[in-house]
């Protein structure tokens, strides 16, 4: 969980806190209206009325009057969100959760419902998962909560979460289709449950692992632009080894990849070679195929060369690159402040990002983030958690959160409100783009998330020289006993 534990702590130190509009709340009316946007209701047809002639002409023969298509009702047609108070639970802390403090307040002001939202930081991704699985037992849950799509499996088979595509594609509080077209595909494909058959969560940020290249020491080797190709990865890594960057600063080792070791990143390099970490029946881990296989072999390979080495401390890979002691490292696109911070320390020279190299015909990333799951309730407190949650991915809110945090946004519309932000920011602009690219999915499953701690532990021995082939059967087979035991 190195990645998620990272994502939530670095939002810190990089947020700066909006200022906030006061607005105040609308007069509740008497009768209670949606305010969410409804369909057009069915056009009146014009009556036409006959002129009186002299001469009568021949009585037309009678036809049927077009029957105006009807409204389609709302699957909550009756029930009233107003006044509801919500608990919601998140994870961020520091600048991040003052952000997150701050429009919460606005949805307060503004929403005509007037729901009111109580947010509370638990600290972490880690922990506020292990107090909604402690929390489910006794009935002391929230009303909504930031969760992946394998923690929100783990809760959604004890019964705990409402599934969303009935609130998605309600006729007064879901999406239209052009609505729904704004969304990146890779944005709602995570939260579709294959164990349940249904979407137990809505997205909210994203992230994704890319490749960070040092720009001047790539053209001091002759190449043109970063690999596409994982061979071609291979050969300048290894050049680089013996081509030092003629702008390193400080004494250290030269390597042309440096590494943390990430259930993500093992996922992002399987993904790349067109693999999957699970079956499509969602029934068993495969990544002891040959894929799987031809992943870590190739990782190993890196490592026996000299070419590639785990990170000697927690983001030494960040300061080493920064330093021009490393010509590739790989990473979340969250992390692009604290690469720029430790280039200009360095050697500052001149670096970029682009997708991983790929063995598919186009780059197939691993887009991952979390997304507000809602949990059972009174109907009424589910539809105001819903109203909630839709507020939070409009465009104009994506916009906000995205260019504070470093995150990637939901929706193709939000870039239209981040345009300074994206002018300041080329390689966050960049990432943007890299949205439309075809992307696994890691496991949205229930057992996934003990898998994590064995894929890790698998790649620790297995870099450090042990057989490929029999650590990866050995993690599969923990794997799946985890999916199976799973509730």
């Amino acid at each position: 969980m190195n990645t998620r534990v990272w994502l939530g702590w670095s939002l810190s130190v990089i947020i700066l806190l909006p200022l906030v509009a006061a607005c105040s709340p609308t007069a509740a009316p008497a009768t209670f209206t949606p305010t969410a946007t409804l369909l057009p209701p069915p056009t009146a047809t014009a009556t036409a009325t006959a002129t009186a002639t002299a001469t009568p002409t021949p009585a037309p023969t009678a036809t049927s009057a077009p029957t105006p298509t009807p409204t389609p009702k709302s699957a909550f047609e009756g029930l009233d969100p107003r006044g509801q108070t919500l608990t919601y639970w998140h994870p961020f802390t520091g600048a991040a959760a003052k952000l997150l403090t701050a429009m919460v307040e606005d949805f307060n002001r503004v929403n005509p419902e007037r729901i009111t939202v109580v947010e509370e930081s638990q600290g972490g991704y880690t922990d506020l998962y292990d107090k909604i699985l402690v929390g489910i037992p006794k009935q002391q849950l929230p009303a909504l909560a930031l969760a992946y799509p394998n923690q929100a499996a783990a809760y959604a088979a004890q019964g705990a979460l409402v599934e969303l595509d009935a609130y998605a594609h309600d006729s007064v509080w879901g999406y239209g289709e052009a609505e729904l077209a704004d969304f990146f595909p890779t944005a709602l494909e995570a939260d579709v449950l294959p164990q349940f058959g249904g979407r137990y969560g809505w997205p909210f940020q994203k992230s994704m692992e890319v490749l960070f290249y040092n720009e001047e020491w790539l053209k001091e080797l002759g190449a043109a632009g970063p690999p596409e190709t994982w061979a071609a990865f291979e050969e300048l890594a290894c050049q680089a080894v013996q081509q030092p960057f003629s702008k390193q600063a400080g004494t250290g080792p030269v390597l042309g990849y440096e590494y943390s070791v990430d259930a993500s990143r093992f996922a992002a390099f399987v993904f790349s070679r067109g693999g999957e970490l699970l079956n499509a029946e969602a029934t068993g881990f495969v990544f002891n195929d040959a894929v799987g296989l031809e992943t870590l072999t190739f990782w190993q390979g890196l490592v026996a060369r000299g070419c590639a080495a785990p990170t000697r401390q927690r983001y030494g890979d960040q300061a080493d690159f920064g330093a021009g002691r490393v010509l590739f490292t790989t990473g979340t696109i969250a992390g692009l402040y604290y690469y720029r911070q430790e280039v200009e320390k360095g050697a500052n020279f001149a670096w970029n990002i682009s997708p991983l190299p790929h063995s598919t015909a186009e780059p197939r990333l691993n887009i991952y983030g979390p997304s507000h799951s809602i949990f059972v309730g009174a109907p009424e407190q589910q539809l105001a958690a819903w109203i909630f949650l839709k507020w939070l991915s409009e465009p104009e809110q994506q916009a906000r959160w995205a260019s504070k945090t470093g995150y990637l946004p939901i929706r193709r519309s939000a870039a239209q409100g981040m345009q300074e932000y994206l002018r300041k920011n080329p390689m966050y602009a960049r990432a943007l783009e890299f949205m439309t690219y075809d992307s696994g999915v890691e496991p949205p499953v229930v057992g996934y998330e003990d898998c994590r701690t064995t894929i890790y532990n698998m790649l620790r021995t297995a870099l450090g020289g042990a057989d490929a082939q029999a650590e990866l059967d050995k993690a599969v087979k923990t794997c799946n006993g985890q999916l199976q035991s799973a509730p």
